[in-house]
Parts: C-alpha cells; structure tokens; sequence
C-alpha cells in the first residue's frame, strides 16, 4: 500500500493505517522505553507525537530503525519526515527476531554504532525482541561488555520471552559463552565466521510452545 503524505487527506489515512494497523496506539499505553546509557535509549515504535518529545529531551542525534525501509509502512513515511524536520539520521536497520542474526549483521551492528552520532535512540515495534538483539549489541560492541554479562534481552521490564522462536540470539549467547570458558580471546565475530555454524544453530533450537503461541499469537509479534 503506497500512502501520498502531501495531500490533508492522504496525510489522515496513513495516520490512521499507521495507528491502528501498525500499532502505533498501543505506544500511548506502553512506549517500553528504557535507557541504557548516557548516550543510547531503548523504545517500542514511537507515535510521532512521542519522537518529537523524545529527540528533543534527549537529544536524540540518530535514529535506529530495527523494521528496516518499507515503503508500504505509513508509519516508516512520517518517521522519515519527521527526523528530516528535526534534523535526526533515520537509519533503517531490518533485523528478525525470530532468526540467528548472520555474520553479516553482526558485522553491520558493529560498524553502525563505530559510525552514528550520538546520542542514538533504537526501536522495533514492541520495543522487545528485536530491540533487544541491538541493545545487546551496543553492550557488546561499543560498552566492551562481555555478551553473556549483558542485560537486553530480559521478560521485564521489557518484554522478551526468551523461551519463544524470539529465544533464538539468547540460545546463540549461551554457546558463544561456554565456547569462550576455554576460548577467552576469541570474538564474537571471529567465532561467528570461523567456529559456529549459524544455520545449525538456528536449526537445532527448540523454541517451547506455549511461549511461542503467547508471542506469535497473543503478542502478535513480528
């Protein structure tokens, strides 16, 4: 669906599409916001209202959007137009939750936070799953926190049911952990590229079911 933001019209029916089919009410409720450091800040999909109020609060100098670019997405058009009027880098970052991030991600998270303006604000759509994938991240990357000490990915207050299909990048932790017990020097990138195998990773995890109904179904997550 292409939505035309230069009419009255047109701007009223992407905001409706981008209320309540993209679920940006539910950030009225619970904006899942959370700060990580001085210099990074954690949240579901903001209501445009709320990014106004956020970037300049915090001064928000980039943006990380964890859905990626899509066209289609009335929210992702005034998103882009409001970061360009606030003078804030919209960076569109697509991530799944429910897959092991490739070495190619890893790589580009890493870049990313090497590269942006801070300080940085991310969000997904709930604010849970694939947040918290980049959260974890910035602890590792740019803090220097080891991956299995980092704190992102947790069921409060956050949200993240680590038991679900979204468990996936937890269960990639815990063997980069017990792999680093004997390996202490080795990277997580370097692990990555010349040890695990991803695919079989993401073959062999086991998500439980009830979990994975409460998120896929109930939650209704990506």
């Amino acid at each position: 669906m292409r939505f035309n933001l230069q009419t009255p019209w047109g701007r009223a029916i992407a905001w409706l599409y981008a209320m309540l089919v993209e679920y940006s009410f539910t950030s009225l409720f619970r904006l899942n916001f959370h700060r990580l450091s001085d210099e990074a800040y954690r949240s579901a999909q903001p209501t445009i209202w709320q990014l106004r109020r956020i970037v300049r609060e915090y001064g928000i100098k980039t943006i990380l959007n964890l859905k990626g670019a899509n066209p289609d997405s009335a929210y992702w058009h005034f998103e882009r137009e409001q970061c360009a009027k606030l003078g804030v880098k919209l960076v569109d970052i697509s991530i799944a939750s429910r897959r092991i991030p490739t070495l190619e991600r890893l790589k580009r998270a890493k870049g990313v936070f090497e590269s942006v303006e801070y300080p940085i604000w991310m969000h997904c759509e709930t604010g849970a799953d694939r947040t918290g994938i980049y959260a974890t991240l910035y602890q590792h990357f740019r803090q220097g926190i080891p991956l299995e000490q980092t704190d992102q990915l947790r069921l409060w207050p956050c949200g993240h049911i680590c038991y679900s299909k979204a468990g996936k990048f937890d269960h990639l932790i815990e063997l980069y952990a017990d792999y680093r017990k004997e390996h202490p020097d080795v990277g997580l990138l370097e692990w990555a590229e010349k040890v695990a195998d991803l695919d079989r990773i993401e073959r062999e995890f086991k998500p439980a079911g009830l979990a994975s109904f409460i998120n896929d179904y109930i939650l209704r997550r990506e």
